[in-house]
This record gives structure tokens, sequence and C-alpha cells, in this order.
């Protein structure tokens, strides 16, 4: 008997192209709100710069959602990128601000599509038994741009200026676009209809609860990233920047093993321990005094969230057919997005009420409740008692992943 893979040609191309997108965005996370300064711009001005991105990705998701379970996705993914590299082209010829917006609005736009469509593609080219795998390898590619993309961004605009970097962030996003043109077409499934745009097809109820544990462990994780280096310089750390040297080489461990472990023994056996993990990191940063605290929060930073995105996603995928997983990745995304808008503005209102130590401190429970929040979504779904009743029938849902596996869901 064949054993079941996820790489394939397909697969390793949408890789690379997410690879690529994610880099670019990442060019720009260390550079945009400088670049607005330099227009004469205020830090306000510059947060709401920065700000903009998200607001238009979030806007566009449920839509987008919709569009891909009913049209030719690899169509829409060009289009997407496409979007992208307009925006960046956008930014090299900007003179002020308000052009700057435009572009952010455009990018976010565009960001927003190919996310959603990405990921939905490359869980559509696995075997459905290997959604977890898949889910979490791609999200490596996040990892990579995370680690690269900030210092090429902040390299480049400093040696070469701002309109250079800002013309290699449009010939990376090029790049993608190359990549994703070889990526085998996919059609639209037998099951798919068009539909009117209501709630129930921009978002998917199987997937709300589970996007709301992401907001929430989102909102901690943007609290602790936004502000980690003022804090840690704050209790007299030379090099706090270090942090998410030490995340991100634990990152990558975690994400080569959690989808394994997601697909044969079920997602809480990740979301759960996670939880614990991440009150862990939580709570050795309120009390931070040295740097060895620190790299002992970034080692528990990294299991105790990093596979909780590709989980989630990989949870909601499973639980409804082929013809709406798109609006599957759009309500889960939607999550993600919200967590880490809301998460750092909040957290810097609390931060400034009560300190960093205890802002770490309080920032404990949307975790335990995320976890709690997850095992009650388990236990309705695997009953279909309440908000899960009829929501789906059984033998769509069984068509959807044969052969049926028998681990936990």
């Amino acid at each position: 008997m064949r054993k079941e893979t996820i790489w394939n040609k397909n697969y390793i191309l949408l890789l690379i192209t997410n690879a690529f997108i994610f880099t670019s965005m990442h060019m720009l996370s260390s550079t945009i709100a400088n670049f607005s300064m330099s227009l004469s711009g205020g830090e306000t001005l510059a947060g709401i710069v920065a700000g903009v991105f998200s607001v238009s990705a979030i806007l566009v998701r449920p839509v987008c959602g919709n569009l891909i379970d009913v049209k030719k996705k690899k169509t829409l993914y060009i289009f997407a990128i496409s979007v992208i590299l307009a925006s960046m082209l956008g930014y090299s010829i900007s003179v002020n601000n308000t052009m700057v917006i435009i572009s952010r609005l455009i990018h976010g736009f565009g960001w927003g599509f190919a996310t959603t469509i990405g990921m939905t593609m490359a869980v559509n080219t696995v075997p459905d038994t290997k959604i977890g795998e898949a889910s979490s390898v791609y999200g490596l590619a996040n990892v990579l741009a995370q680690a690269v993309g900030p210092n090429i961004g902040a390299l480049v605009s400093e040696h070469a200026g701002y309109k250079t970097m800002f013309l290699c962030g449009a010939a990376v996003v090029a790049i993608a676009l190359v990549c994703l043109l070889f990526v085998d077409d996919q059609p639209v499934a037998a099951g798919a209809v068009r539909r009117k745009i209501t709630l129930s097809t921009i978002v998917l109820k199987e997937a709300v609860v589970p996007s709301m544990v992401l907001f929430l462990n989102g909102a901690a994780y943007s609290a602790i990233t936004t502000f980690i280096i003022r804090y840690g310089k704050s209790v007299g750390i030379a090099t706090p920047s270090l942090f998410f040297t030490v995340y991100s080489c634990i990152l990558l461990v975690v994400r080569l093993t959690s989808g394994r472990i997601v697909d044969k023994k079920g997602p809480g056996y990740i979301i759960i321990p996670g939880g614990f993990f991440f009150c862990g990191c939580l709570l050795l940063l309120s009390g931070l005094r040295n740097q060895w605290m620190l790299y002992g929060a970034a080692l528990l930073l990294g299991p105790g969230y990093s596979g909780c995105l590709s989980t989630l996603m990989a949870l909601s995928m499973r639980r409804t057919t082929r013809d709406r997983r798109g609006i599957a990745s759009s309500t889960i995304n939607i999550g993600m997005d919200l967590g880490q808008g809301v998460g750092s503005t909040v957290a810097g209102m609390i931060a400034g009420a009560v300190g960093y130590s205890r802002l770490y401190l309080i920032l404990c429970l949307p975790v335990i409740v995320a976890v709690l929040l997850y095992i009650w979504d388990q236990k309705m779904y695997k009953n279909r008692a309440g908000m899960y009743r009829n929501s789906l029938k059984d033998e769509e849902l069984v068509s959807a992943r044969e052969p049926r596996s028998g681990g936990r869901r």
C-alpha cells in the first residue's frame, strides 16, 4: 500500500509561493512606520498607516472565503498576488502619507485574499488524513519570513533607501507569482453552488469557536511581541531582541512535529498542553529579571502558541466539506487578524495603567479562557448538541474525508 504524503509538486510550489509573499510583507513590518514618519508624519499617523493594513484584510476575508468555494482558485490567487504587487509599486512612488495609506489598503485587500486562498489550495492538494501536517508545514513559510524579512527590509532601506526596498519587495512578490503559474488549477468542487451573501456563506459556524480561541491566544501573543523589547530593556536586559531568535528556533521544531501529532492523536494534544506552556511563558515574563528568564519564556511560547493556528485551521477544515473550505479558512484568519490588531492596542492601555509585569500576568486569563472554550467546543461538536445540532450532515462529513481516521477529533 502506497504511503500517504503531503509532498507533491503543487504543495511544494504553493509552499514556496507563500514563503515569498510572507517575506515581502515582513520586509515592510520593520520599515513602514519609519517610512511614514520620514514623510512628515508623527507616531500617531504612523500607527494608522500600520493599522489600516489589518482593517482592509479583515473586511475582505469573508467575501474571499465565499468566492474561493465557487470560483477557480488559481485565478483568484493570481489576482490577489497581482494586487499585492501593485501595492508594492504604489509604496515606491508614494510622496505623502495619503498615498501610503491607499497603498496599505490595497496591500491589505490583496493580503486577505492571498493568505485565505493559499491555505485552502494547499490543504486541497494533500490527503484528508494529512491536513494537520500540511497546515503545520505550510506555516513554516511564515517562520522563514519572520526570520529574514524584517532584516532584509531594514538593511536595504538603510543602505539604498525606501524606494529601492519597496522595489525589492515587488521583485519578491513577482517571484511568488511566477511560482504560482506552475501550480495546477483546482476545479470547483462538485457540491459547490453560487450562494447569496449571507452570514452563513461568509462565516463557517463550525469554525466560529476555534476562531475565537485563536483570537484570545493571538491577542496575548501580539501583546508579547509588541512590547517585549521595550520591557526587556526596562529591566536591564541588553539584547532583548534575542527573544525572537530563540523563539524562531523552537518554532521550527514545533511546526515540524505538531501537524503529525494532530493527525495521529487529535488537536487536543496540541491546544490543551499549549495552554499550560503559554501560561508558563507569561508567568516568566511577569517576573522577568534576566536574559535566561527571557530565553525560557521564548522556549515556552513556541509550543504554547505556534501550533495553535495550524491546529485550529486543520480542525476547521475537517469539520466541513471541500466546497466550504474557503469559508473555513476565512473564518479562522479573521480570528487571527482581530487578535493581533486588538491585542497590542488593549495591551498598551493595560501596560500604561499597571505596568508590563502585571500586564503579562493578566494575559494568562485569555489563554486559560481559550483552553476552556476549546474543550467546550469539542464536546458540543462531538455530541452535535446546542449550536452544532444538524450543522453538517454525517454523510457529507464522511465523504469529505474518507477513509475515516480513528483518532480523536
